[in-house]
């Protein structure tokens, strides 16, 4: 085996604590990356991925919360750290879910500001509707083997998509994001189709895994 520092202090005080120790230092240099990221970016035709998690997509800027393949480490409840219309499209998948309310509309808002004339905005979410339609009616969605064995209970799949852990806050259909968007400034609002896009740059994106259960929609900044 080969030592080094790094690993020996790993192995004397355990990585819990070696790992806490470290986490300044890690934040300092993904504030620097971030910065550095932010004074190169031009004035206009960016695209940027919120939420990236491990699913980065080339060519574009991927923001997360954590570490881990982000380009950009930011919180987005923060609001967005890009300048007033230079982005020319924001793909946003199964992130809004996890703020709250209140926050969710300030992102909306800042997702508006950031916007170019032209540019799109991209969100999809866990379509509240289909869970709740399958569990009155009993219809097929909550039955499906996506949902594991069947040893979980319709009312549990309510549960994990409206909690997951405590990580979702709230939860959306058409018409909830509908309103949402609209009162952030939006005018044009469209419900679309996984994999179909009003801009050319998120056609075919979308995660496969996910189509089950989303509800896509698309708004565009005009003014």
């Amino acid at each position: 085996m080969i030592w080094s520092p790094k690993s020996a202090i790993v192995a004397l005080i355990g990585r819990p604590l070696a790992n806490r120790l470290a986490s300044p230092f890690h934040r300092w240099l993904a504030r620097r990356r971030t910065i550095s990221l932010l004074q190169s970016l031009p004035s206009s035709g960016t695209l940027v991925n919120i939420g990236c998690g491990y699913r980065p997509l080339s060519g574009w800027v991927n923001l997360d919360l954590v570490p881990g393949q982000a380009d950009m480490i930011w919180d987005i409840r923060d609001g967005l750290p890009f300048r007033d219309q230079t982005i020319e499209a924001i793909f946003c998948e199964h992130v809004i879910e996890h703020l709250t309310a209140a926050d969710g509309m300030l992102f909306i808002k800042e997702c508006r500001r950031v916007l170019q004339c032209g540019g799109v905005l991209r969100l999809s979410t866990p379509d509240a509707r289909k869970y709740l339609f399958s569990y009155v009616y009993e219809d097929e969605f909550l039955k499906q083997h996506r949902f594991g064995d069947g040893s979980r209970l319709p009312i549990d799949l309510i549960n994990q998509m409206m909690r997951e852990n405590g990580h979702h806050l709230w939860v959306y259909d058409v018409l909830s994001l509908t309103r949402l968007l609209r009162e952030a400034g939006f005018q044009n609002v469209q419900v679309m189709e996984s994999g179909s896009s009003k801009s050319s740059k998120m056609e075919g994106i979308d995660s496969k895994e996910r189509e089950f259960e989303s509800l896509y929609m698309e708004a565009i900044r005009e003014y």
